[in-house]
């Protein structure tokens, strides 16, 4: 139920601004983990508690929201999501005490949680299904371009000033966010959303009876394996080009840009080559390999320069972005038929999650505990493993989707 509906144009420029600085306000931890590590002289391992808890709470999160968001107004849920993440980062700005922070970058976890599931509701309201698909790429195209721009932002701040200044720019950002969005929704009304009736096919099909159908645990481990390479790279290689180049970390942070580049090009490709084979699980065989093939030199032992080092690895977790749009966007429309496509877009993202949070503990205990090498090395491991499954996979993935 919806009235006072705004333009395509109006919806997609808001809906790209509030996305954009929203993710701002997550990434800015990450992006500043090498200044702060150093700054009050912690362990990679400390700092990436906060990371590790925000994973879990905004991945547990985004499924309750998605549900809540069908029932009370997306404007209203944005409006307190946005409240919530700006109050965070002030905060955070001005602590010193981890375990503060990491209390704090949890519960930012949960208001990020709140904003995708009703920011696309609210695209859709507002637009109609025919210009829902155009318009909702176009705003999460923001991810990419946000965390290109937070690299560079945050290699400037460093530059300069201290870490915390980061922390309170955004929060600023946010603030103008926020009022322009609470000023152009002031009359924009959205209900709960009105059930329509459909046709219902297979209800008796129980989530646990199409897993076992399906096959699909060994799914579920290679989209952990996804979150653990893409997010896990992204957030530690400021730091292992810090610490094993001697880069200071405003470098550090600026060279890892080429990270979110590379993934909206995966992205496009990736997508290219599902239309090509029209099977997921064929399509991300072909990206996790190249991926494999990325990380080879680094179990290899060869001790690759700065630049390629970076090259390579960037290659890696940019193909897991092409694999995150197939695996999480495109594999649950399998399920439409048994009535279960949202429940398995909820669970592929956990999943997801899950591995990232895997991730920012993990390689940050590797890292401290044995080395980068070691780290570098899982990476190759990961990727080769998720080939495997991927490539034995295959022909039973076919025959259940027909």
């Amino acid at each position: 139920m919806q009235n006072n509906k705004l333009s395509q144009r109006t919806v997609v420029v808001l809906g790209f601004l509030v996305y954009f600085f929203s993710y701002a306000m997550r990434l800015d931890y990450s992006a500043t983990m090498v200044a702060m590590v150093a700054d009050l002289k912690i362990t990679n391992t400390l700092a990436s508690y906060a990371v590790t808890g925000s994973f879990i709470t905004y991945g547990i999160g985004q499924v309750f929201c998605g549900i809540i968001a069908d029932k009370i107004s997306p404007v209203k849920m944005i409006k307190y999501a946005m409240i919530g993440t700006i109050a965070v980062n002030i905060l955070v700005s001005f602590c010193s005490d981890m375990a503060v922070i990491t209390l704090l970058w949890c519960i930012n976890g949960l208001c990020q949680a709140m904003v995708w599931a009703p920011l696309a509701r609210f695209v859709l309201e507002n637009v109609g299904k025919e210009k829902y698909a155009d318009s909702i790429t176009i705003v999460g195209l923001a991810a990419s371009i946000c965390t290109l721009f937070i690299y560079l932002f945050v290699s400037f701040v460093l530059e300069i000033t201290v870490w915390r200044i980061v922390f309170r720019c955004m929060s600023f950002f946010g603030t103008v966010i926020l009022f322009i969005w609470c000023y152009i929704t002031r009359n924009v009304v959205i209900g709960k959303v009105v059930d329509v009736k459909q046709p219902i096919t297979d209800n008796k099909y129980s989530v646990l009876k199409v897993v076992a159908l399906a096959g699909l645990v060994p799914i579920f481990s290679v989209i952990m394996f996804q979150g653990v390479l893409r997010d896990g790279i992204q957030t530690w290689l400021p730091s292992l080009v810090n610490e094993r180049f001697g880069l200071k970390a405003s470098s550090s942070v600026l060279s890892t840009t080429i990270l979110p580049i590379l993934g909206m090009v995966s992205v496009i490709i990736t997508n290219a080559l599902y239309l090509k084979l029209k099977n997921e699980l064929k399509t991300v065989s072909v990206v996790f390999a190249v991926a494999f093939a990325a990380t080879i030199p680094f179990v290899l032992g060869l001790k690759t320069p700065a630049l390629l080092t970076i090259i390579f690895a960037s290659v890696a977790s940019g193909c897991m972005h092409g694999v995150n749009h197939i695996l999480i966007s495109i594999l649950p429309q399998n399920f439409a038929k048994y009535g279960r496509f949202a429940a398995f877009s909820g669970i592929n993202g956990g999943c997801s999650y899950l591995g990232a949070s895997v991730s920012s503990f993990g390689f940050a205990a590797l890292a401290d505990n044995v080395g980068w090498n070691a780290v570098q090395t899982s990476w190759c491991v990961i990727a080769g493993l998720a080939t495997l499954i991927c490539v034995l996979k295959i022909k039973s993935w076919a025959k259940f989707r027909g």
